[in-house]
């Protein structure tokens, strides 16, 4: 019930394959509008699978609009093209290079100033009135549809007045000038009979798909049961959205109306007892570190989760990061770190994989004193502070607050990470974690090679952290 005419409802995404299944049902649901804004949208199986869901949305006569980032657009112009034939689908590009070939590559290194600012957020919106935001993407690896590597991850469901303030900023990006139509970007003449063609292959590769163990896994999801019996359990709460304005990514941007960030701090400088962060990459930088520390002189119990060496798929973030580290647990600061081979929080969804993949972090949230929830696609990074566009929701909730912090605990537990001591001998660090019941320690970086190691030794020797 909602008690509220303000309160929305909220549920928590936290198991990837109930994350797949919540953007396919608003596809197959939506009866007006689709709004899908990404930073990545993969062309890989379970992009194919949304795909499908989409372009049959369309096909019923839903009106489509989908806004993409161009960092991972290389070589995919002609079918993004062919799809925008649809008459009830748009496509857009965000912040689009030059080069529409393999010389973008060299664009990104001779125009970094600009091809270095990206729209990061992340969004899918049904009608209106139902929403996801969070961390994930579109793509294998986070809907627990890879072999070798998938990624620990967290979105809202909402549905209420939110999703009003959702849609307006996809409505802010859809007009901004950074975003450029497909048909202006590519000028390959396509027909309408290569949309036939797209549609054919991809209900082709459906049929196929429905006989596999992975979708015997979304057939028997928990979100799957829920939705089929109108029965998800939302909790009802206020709650605020922080966007920043697409005109982030200009060089003058820097009013505190474009970027979020200085509003959403004030949620945070009123912490009095606790503070959990989860951020897969994690570069607090020293004016961050100087933050969190004065924090905790001041009593507040401050616990970060991030990714080990051998978890992170970014090893020159872990570079910046290893060098506020050090410094961040001597002063009291608790840390985890994600260990590779994490997977209690995937038991239900690997069931009908082949072997068992391996993790990382790619949660984006943070919980303040058990009572407010951030949930969004910022990092704890300078990108994601200067040169990202991101995302974010704000919720005043001890119910969704005490559900994010279980998510934490289970996380960044022993089990599942490794928490990281000063030796008092040494002043060094050790890592610390269980394996079958018994405590291990390591005194340099877990389970990660040499070469991850060098990596991390030689880019932490170039001032990049500004990129980070």
């Amino acid at each position: 019930m909602i008690n509220d005419k303000n309160q929305s409802g909220f549920h928590l995404l936290s198991d990837n394959t109930d994350a797949f299944v919540a953007r396919f049902a608003l596809a197959t649901m939506a009866e007006k509008t689709l709004d899908i804004q990404y930073y990545i949208m993969h062309d890989d199986a379970s992009g194919q699978y949304l795909g499908y869901a989409i372009l049959s949305a369309a096909d019923r006569g839903v009106h489509v609009r989908i806004l993409v980032d161009d960092i991972n657009l290389s070589g995919r112009d002609n079918s993004l093209k062919m799809l925008s034939q649809h008459k009830n689908i748009e496509i857009r590009v965000f912040n689009p290079l030059s080069n529409r070939d393999w010389f973008r590559n060299l664009e990104l290194i001779t125009n970094l100033n600009r091809a270095g600012r990206r729209m990061h957020n992340k969004l899918f919106v049904a009608d209106s009135n139902s929403a996801i935001v969070g961390g994930r993407n579109i793509g294998d690896e986070y809907f627990d549809a890879r072999q070798n590597l998938n990624f620990v991850d967290l979105d809202l469901l909402t549905v209420g007045p939110i999703v009003d303030d959702i849609t307006k900023s996809f409505n802010d990006y859809w007009e901004s000038h950074w975003a450029t139509t497909i048909e202006s970007l590519n000028k390959t003449a396509v027909v309408k009979k290569q949309l036939y063609n797209i549609r054919r292959r991809l209900k082709d590769k459906w049929r196929r798909a429905k006989n596999t163990r992975y979708f015997q896994s979304l057939r028997q999801s928990d979100l799957t049961k829920k939705i089929i019996n109108k029965q998800i359990p939302f909790i009802w709460a206020n709650a605020r959205l922080f966007y920043d304005l697409p005109e982030k990514l200009c060089d003058s941007a820097t009013k505190k109306t474009i970027h979020f960030g200085p509003e959403v701090m004030s949620y945070f400088d009123l912490v009095k007892n606790e503070l959990l962060i989860a951020s897969p990459y994690f570069v607090p930088g020293s004016s961050g570190t100087d933050w969190l520390n004065n924090k905790h002189k001041q009593g507040v119990n401050i616990e970060v989760l991030t990714n080990s060496l051998a978890a992170t798929d970014v090893i020159a973030v872990h570079a910046g990061y290893k060098k506020y580290r050090h410094q961040l647990v001597k002063a009291g600061i608790h840390i985890s770190e994600l260990k590779l081979t994490a997977k209690k929080f995937r038991e239900k969804t690997n069931v009908f994989m082949k072997g068992i993949s391996n993790s990382s972090l790619h949660a984006k949230y943070m919980v303040i004193d058990q009572q407010y929830v951030f949930i969004g696609s910022a990092n704890i990074d300078p990108r994601s502070n200067n040169l990202n566009t991101e995302i974010g929701i704000m919720v005043d909730s001890r119910e969704l607050a005490g559900l994010t912090k279980n998510l934490f605990n289970k996380t960044a537990s022993l089990e599942n990470s490794y928490q990281l001591q000063i030796d008092p001998s040494s002043n060094k660090l050790n890592w610390i974690t269980k394996e079958r019941n018994d405590e291990l320690y390591f005194s340099t970086e877990p389970n990660a090679g040499l070469l991850r190691r060098l990596g991390v030794f030689i880019l932490g020797l170039f001032p990049i952290e500004d990129l980070l």
